[in-house]
């Protein structure tokens, strides 16, 4: 089987391992709960603070991303696949919006003309794009929220995208700022030879909530859920001809051009939901029908050709509590009751990869491995999550970054809440946890030690 060999071939070649057969190995199966031995010398366990109704579990205090203890490096395994995993990067609109010939514009207010980027964060991107470029591994997966979104309104009336007075206006608005920020976040990624594989979050179709009486901007991103969709999907799944990147989606529903599922590797399958449906009136997280029915023939043909390990993205916790910092703390509509998670304990997934909390939480339910994970660079706590796979091992290391931030100045968004005008990135990162499991004899998944922020809840 031709398996991607080099970042030149992008995600045509991802594509392409889709056609060709999948290789034996063990069958995964979770029909049991997964074990959990001893930490083998690990750190004694993080334990969060309660949760709270939501299911949520603030991270404040000495319980921070900048405050946690490094603990040794996870071992390097001979011959496996790496990868990334970053969700919620950037979740902010950046992109030099005075390049070219383009129109500069003034903030009305300040007589300041407005940017989405400075030289802050220019050398703060480059200085952590630059070491996860290092890593050994090109594939970048990211679980939603790669953008601010709040598209279609212009809180400063500084007509950057134009008039946004009613909503043929606010949808210009939208498909122009989708035209300069996507292809500026996939330019700059590609520039450090890193390829993406993104999944929807809320910030993609506008960030929630989608309903508030009286509000017309709310209004609209509801109403237009599916124009926003549309705008991620042909941006950023899609090759430069218009030809789609993956060819294993959904064939029909609302997440037709926006789920897919691709051969990573030999030893990885990835598949990426869309946990956003427009239902009621609403905007509701859960998949729709066509997605599950999709997902499940999916995970069936995984199991017939043995896929060493199947990792499911998305951008919402399905399991709780976890952790979250700066967060609305979505979180998956029925938990671990719900049809989505019955689908992945009985089809044999054993990773499901979310962002949403900008923070770390690692559990273990129904031999389902779910990693929580991601940060807000913005705000100084850039956090990456190194993989590595073997048939019958995985491993995976969270690597945080100890910034700063300035916010006596802001970036330029089309809302009101912008960026910090400043923010730097003086040190290399560190490891705050560490996980190591492996594959089973009946096919489960076994978590054979852990450390730091990524050791298991109870």
């Amino acid at each position: 089987m031709m398996l991607r060999p080099s970042v030149a071939l992008l995600a045509s070649a991802a594509t392409a391992t889709l056609l060709a057969s999948w290789p034996s190995s063990a069958t995964p199966s979770h029909e049991s709960t997964t074990p959990l031995r001893a930490d083998d010398g690990a750190s004694a366990p993080l334990r969060p603070a309660p949760a709270r109704d939501d299911g949520s579990v603030p991270s404040t205090g000495s319980d921070s991303p900048r405050t946690r203890p490094a603990v040794p490096e996870a071992p390097i395994l001979p011959n496996a696949y790496r990868f990334v995993s970053y969700p919620d990067f950037l979740n902010q609109d950046v992109a030099d919006l005075t390049a070219g010939d383009r129109q500069t514009y003034v903030d009305p207010d300040s007589g300041k003309v407005l940017n989405s980027t400075n030289v802050a964060y220019e050398e703060a991107l480059d200085a952590v794009l630059s070491e996860i470029g290092s890593r050994g591994a090109s594939d970048l997966l990211v679980a939603g929220d790669l953008m601010e979104g709040r598209w279609g309104r212009d809180d400063s009336g500084a007509g950057v995208f134009g008039p946004v007075r009613n909503d043929r206006e606010r949808l210009a608005a939208t498909r122009q700022a989708a035209a300069t920020y996507y292809p500026a976040w996939s330019d700059r990624l590609a520039a450090y030879g890193l390829v993406p594989f993104p999944a929807l979050g809320d910030h993609e179709i506008g960030d929630n909530p989608w309903r508030r009486p009286g509000d017309k901007w709310i209004d609209f991103k509801r109403r237009y859920v599916p124009a926003f969709k549309r705008l991620f999907a042909r941006k950023l799944l899609r090759e430069p001809d218009g030809d789609r990147r993956f060819v294993d989606r959904p064939r029909r529903g609302q997440a037709r051009d926006t789920a897919y599922a691709v051969r990573l590797d030999r030893n990885v399958l990835l598949v990426t939901i869309d946990p956003f449906t427009r239902r009621d009136g609403d905007v509701q997280v859960r998949v729709d029908r066509a997605q599950l029915s999709w997902l499940r023939g999916v995970l069936r043909r995984a199991r017939r050709q043995s896929v060493p390990w199947v990792m499911v993205q998305g951008h919402t916790p399905i399991a709780g509590p976890v952790r979250h910092r700066n967060s609305s703390t979505l979180s998956y509509q029925g938990s671990t009751g719900s049809a989505l998670w019955r689908t992945m304990v009985q089809g044999g997934v054993d990773v499901y990869l979310t962002g949403e909390v900008h923070d770390q939480t690692v559990s273990v339910r129904d031999g389902v491995v779910q990693v929580a994970h991601g940060s807000l660079f913005y705000r100084g706590e850039a956090s990456y999550l190194i993989g590595q796979a073997t048939p019958k091992r995985l491993v995976l290391e969270n690597r945080q970054f100890r910034g700063d931030v300035d916010f006596s100045d802001r970036l330029w968004t089309t809302s009101r809440l912008g960026a910090p005008g400043t923010v730097t990135y003086p040190d290399p990162s560190v490891v705050t946890g560490t996980l190591e499991a492996r594959r089973t004899r009946d096919g489960g998944i076994d978590v054979q030690s852990s450390s730091g922020i990524l050791r298991p809840t109870r």
